[in-house]
């Protein structure tokens, strides 16, 4: 009878050993998740436009400028407390809004995307890496949700994600975009 009492206390002692490692192997995991900076994204210095404007240029101008001014309403339309604010009911939740953020960014990108025949190079590549960038932080924030979560919950992680980063990539963007806009203009 005592050398089963042994055998079985240390049978719940390997298990408490076991359990406990895993324990603290997928809590590291999960809070690794959880504190993962998005990546910062490389700003390429714009080009300098020519002084001599030719014909050609003179009616591209307004077709450029209004290309400018759609790629900085998509930035100002995908920033997550602009999106969040625009696409949250109180009705959904985390998942729920998760889609919808997601198919609201898409459609966005989809709308402006011939765009990218007006503007430069570098400021299409900044206009695709921010949505990409915004999308990666949405995501991230989504997969730290438990099934259960509330709508609320996501937005509060999205911002405190947004929080760590010295600016949002709809920012980024934009800055770039405006200093290329002063550079035509």
């Amino acid at each position: 009878m005592e050398m089963n009492t042994d055998i079985l206390l240390a049978i719940v002692v390997i298990l408490f050993v076991v359990l406990g490692a895993v324990y603290f192997y997928f809590s590291g995991k999960l809070k690794e998740m959880k504190t993962q900076k998005p990546e910062p994204i490389r700003v390429p210095v714009p080009a300098k436009t020519g002084e001599n404007v030719d014909e050609k240029q003179k009616h591209l101008f307004p077709l450029k400028l209004q290309a400018y001014e759609r790629i900085v309403l998509f930035m100002e339309r995908i920033e997550p407390s602009s999106l969040v604010m625009r696409t949250k009911t109180n009705e959904m939740t985390s998942a729920q809004l998760h889609g919808a953020l997601l198919l609201n960014i898409r459609e966005e990108y989809e709308h402006n995307v011939a765009q990218q025949i007006y503007i430069s190079e570098n400021a299409w590549n900044l206009v695709k890496q921010a949505k990409e960038e915004t999308i990666r932080i949405v995501n991230m924030a989504a997969n730290s949700m438990e099934a259960t979560a509330t709508a609320n919950e996501l937005t509060r992680d999205i911002f405190e994600k947004m929080m760590v980063l010295p600016q949002s990539p709809s920012q980024i963007a934009l800055d770039y975009v405006k200093q290329e806009i002063k550079e035509i203009l």
